[in-house]
């Protein structure tokens, strides 16, 4: 009889407990959407989208459990912590991908206006794709045209080439990704491949992100048992559906964990805070008036 009622007790017991975690489960997940974090989206992905390898749509899984938990100490030889050293601005808080020991590459999901919003990778030099990056890109994002302008080249000679490439956050190079919406910003051809011509690239001007791409490929290349951890965003003006910049966000982690900054033989434009980088680059060419509102254009030249 005794144990009979010690059964029916644990079973009270335990049925007490399930309205107790209901109530810390809300107040998690209030905290978090106060933080700005989607906690419904996070939810109905089933805590599944980190993953060896996988390629995953938003980071909030990680920017929530991030949240939790706290930050360990600084030591001589870079930081090692949960919610890793980041730089915030007025628009973009960067923290680096909760460490894990496996690439992962995330996609911000589009804004209300169909906007791509970020790009966030994380890999060493063995994860760079394989395979040749395909001719075409099939999707077109929001806001981009087609126009094909006159420009002046660097020897004087008035050419056409296209204005406004689907320019990519995160480069092919790094994330394998050729065609996916959540991955492309009407981009002018100055600030993707650093010149106006749409026959060849200048990966010397550090206007362009062609300049910090293969800056970091080589450092990649170089240290190939670190991370990086790469991150672009695209900031626009209210409405406008093309970017006026881009943000570039990098730092790498050794295999432990452990932060450091990344030292580039040629920086640019890019100044450093604590072991996070960052550039913001310009959305422009020189031959175009651009309506950032709509995407449209007209020639200067």
């Amino acid at each position: 009889m005794l144990r009979k009622n010690n059964e029916k007790r644990g079973c009270l017991g335990s049925l007490i407990w399930i309205p107790i975690a209901i109530v810390v489960m809300f107040c998690i997940a209030g905290y978090g959407m106060s933080q700005g974090i989607n906690v419904p989206g996070i939810l109905s992905s089933g805590f599944n989208v980190i993953s060896k390898g996988e390629h995953a749509n938003s980071s909030d899984v990680g920017k929530l459990f991030g949240k939790f938990i706290p930050k360990s100490e600084s030591s001589e030889t870079g930081t090692t912590s949960s919610e890793n050293n980041g730089v915030k601005s007025d628009t973009f808080s960067y923290t680096p991908l909760l460490f894990e020991n496996h690439k992962l590459m995330v996609n911000g999901d589009l804004d209300s206006l169909d906007r791509a919003t970020y790009g966030h990778i994380r890999l060493k030099y063995s994860d760079k794709p394989q395979d040749d990056r395909e001719s075409k890109i099939n999707v077109d994002p929001v806001g981009w045209h087609n126009y094909r302008f006159k420009y002046e080249d660097e020897h004087g000679k008035v050419k056409k080439a296209y204005l406004m490439n689907r320019g990519h956050l995160i480069g092919y190079q790094f994330s394998g990704l050729n065609s996916e919406i959540k991955n492309l910003v009407p981009m002018t051809r100055y600030l993707n491949a650093g010149t106006m011509s749409d026959s060849k690239t200048d990966a010397n001007n550090p206007n362009g992100m062609l300049y910090y791409e293969n800056a970091l490929a080589k450092w990649l290349k170089k240290n190939q048992n670190m991370y990086l951890d790469y991150c672009v965003v695209a900031n626009y003006t209210d409405n406008e559906l093309v970017p006026r910049t881009v943000t570039l966000y990098w730092t790498s982690f050794d295999e432990n964990g452990t932060q450091y900054g990344v030292e580039l033989s040629e920086a640019g434009l890019a100044t450093s805070d604590g072991n996070v980088s960052s550039v913001t680059l310009q959305n422009v060419s020189k031959n175009a008036n651009i309506n950032y509102l709509d995407g449209t254009a007209t020639s200067n030249s």
